[in-house]
């Protein structure tokens, strides 16, 4: 009986001692905070940059041609007025399927090269957590899967560190930071 009872108790006390361990991130700060795609967005927006001064220089050689045409409209004929609008407003549509081409493409390639980077952010958490023995990484955002947690069991600039290859920043320490 005693051997009963105490193979129960051992049972018992190695069963409540397997708590799962849990731990969240907050995945916007993951985001937002990733130096790779920090350094994608900065390009991004260089290439957008330049696309839109490019489609400015034949806006504004576009832009000119039109002026000429008003001024010069008076002094033509009838066909030859019609034949100039007809190229302006060709000329035209062509800059606006060039803008549209060019912003399509950028904007499709910028997508595809973030959610390659969501994929490896989320790659690194699940690897993260079976290397460290969580059971359970929570996310928390915005939407809400994690109303509160305790500042302990944020695991956000961990991760992050190890992703941008830098010792982790505590809490205090980047309060700190950000006040400076």
């Amino acid at each position: 009986m005693k051997k009963i009872f105490l193979l129960g108790l051992v049972a018992i006390v190695s069963f409540s001692c397997q708590t799962e361990k849990t731990g969240f991130v907050d995945t916007e700060e993951l985001l937002m905070e990733y130096n790779v795609l920090k350094d994608a967005k900065e390009r991004f927006t260089a290439q957008n940059d330049q696309i839109l001064a490019d489609l400015q220089l034949k806006m504004d050689a576009f832009e000119i041609k039109g002026k000429q045409f008003q001024t010069n409209a008076a002094s033509m004929s009838r066909a030859k007025q019609e034949e100039l609008y007809n190229q302006l407003s060709a000329e035209s549509q062509q800059l606006q399927q060039e803008r549209q081409m060019k912003m399509g493409q950028l904007q499709m390639e910028s997508q595809r090269v973030i959610d390659s980077l969501i994929t490896k952010v989320k790659e690194k958490v699940k690897s993260y957590g079976k290397e460290n023995g969580y059971t359970y990484i929570y996310g928390s955002n915005d939407a809400g899967s994690v109303l509160y947690g305790k500042e302990e069991m944020n695991l956000t600039s961990k991760i992050l560190a190890e992703m941008n290859g830098a010792a982790p920043i505590k809490k205090e320490e980047k309060d700190t930071e950000d006040k400076e």
